[in-house]
């Protein structure tokens, strides 16, 4: 059993949504293998994902969708 670094409680290894944000754009990454603590909800990646996700940032491929989100601050 792998334990989450924060809480030491169980990772389950599950696909998800990677968001990102930096300079001012958004980066929504779809299928996501990563481990998810079913205790605190904490998100680890392995290396090879990890390394994956760095790709898209410095040279991102074409996207296979644009999305319309709204944007909201908390002030």
């Amino acid at each position: 059993m792998i334990k989450c670094s924060l809480c030491r409680g169980e990772l389950i290894e599950q696909v998800g949504t990677f968001v990102h944000e930096e300079n001012g754009e958004v980066w929504v990454i779809r299928h996501v293998p990563m481990f998810v603590c079913q205790q605190c909800g904490e998100k680890e990646y392995s290396q090879e994902t990890t390394h994956r996700i760095l790709s898209f940032v410095e040279q991102p491929p074409r996207p296979v969708e644009i999305l319309h989100v709204p944007a909201y601050e908390l002030t």
